[in-house]
């Protein structure tokens, strides 16, 4: 679980970008459309693109690249792993765009949590799935549990980091265990990890029972409005999409 540690997902942070202050709702739009288009894309000529894209993203968001990078070495062990696999097969297309696509991922989604509060992100999914109502979808209620479930990551990750460094300890002496045994500790392993996130969930809930909590009482300190940044985020968002409908065409055509 070191790895897992290492994505610098969650904080946020004022990096005085001009993607600080915008509406979640623009930056949401943005990355569906740019992670949307990047699953889509299966030819290198698309990869530059998109890979350029991204820097330009970073840019913008005025993010440091140690940051970065803090944030991307914790998946050198599966971005190597996809490289050697699909080498081995003799795919070596898939070989570079599978790691690519999920180095864009990483990138959108820190970039996304680092100018954007979970309250805000929260918020900005709220009302773009306000439609859903209509339907009889519980909006909110999916809204909240997918921010309980991305506040609630680093510590269920601190949970079971120390849970499998008290089981090294506990069976340090046992240097050359047998298979049974290694399966026995990792059954018990995971046991006490649901345990202790269902311990989680059940404080949790005592305390949103105690604090009265509705999921239809909910009120903002501010309201969501659209300026020019947005609309201009937006804009980019279609160029994007023109320009992966060009590329298609191009790759087509060939």
């Amino acid at each position: 679980m070191h790895w897992f540690k290492l994505l610098s997902f969650g904080p946020s942070m004022n990096t005085g970008s001009f993607l600080q202050d915008l509406d979640p709702r623009s930056k949401l739009i943005f990355a569906a459309t740019y992670l949307s288009l990047v699953t889509c894309s299966n030819d290198l000529v698309s990869m530059v693109f998109y890979a350029i894209a991204g820097f330009i993203l970073v840019f913008t968001a005025r993010l440091p690249l140690a940051y970065l990078w803090n944030g991307l070495k914790g998946l050198l062990p599966l971005l190597l792993s996809l490289f050697f696999y699909h080498m081995l097969l003799g795919d070596i297309k898939n070989a570079v765009i599978l790691p690519c696509k999920l180095i864009f991922f990483i990138i959108t989604a820190i970039v996304l949590s680092v100018t954007t509060t979970p309250t805000k992100l929260a918020d900005g999914l709220e009302a773009i799935m306000r439609p859903l109502i209509l339907i009889r979808f519980p909006v909110q209620n999916f809204v909240f549990m997918i921010s309980v479930a991305f506040r609630f990551m680093p510590l269920f990750i601190d949970e079971a980091d120390s849970m499998l460094k008290s089981q090294k300890v506990k069976h340090a002496r046992y240097k050359s265990a047998s298979f049974q045994t290694k399966i026995q500790s990792l059954l018990q392993f995971l046991v006490a990890l649901f345990i202790a996130v269902l311990r989680r969930a059940d404080q949790l809930a005592l305390a949103m029972d105690a604090r009265c909590y509705l999921p239809g009482n909910k009120i903002r300190a501010s309201r969501l409005q659209f300026s020019w940044r947005d609309w201009m985020i937006i804009v980019s968002a279609m160029i994007l999409l023109l320009i992966h409908i060009l590329l298609k065409g191009a790759v087509f055509e060939r």
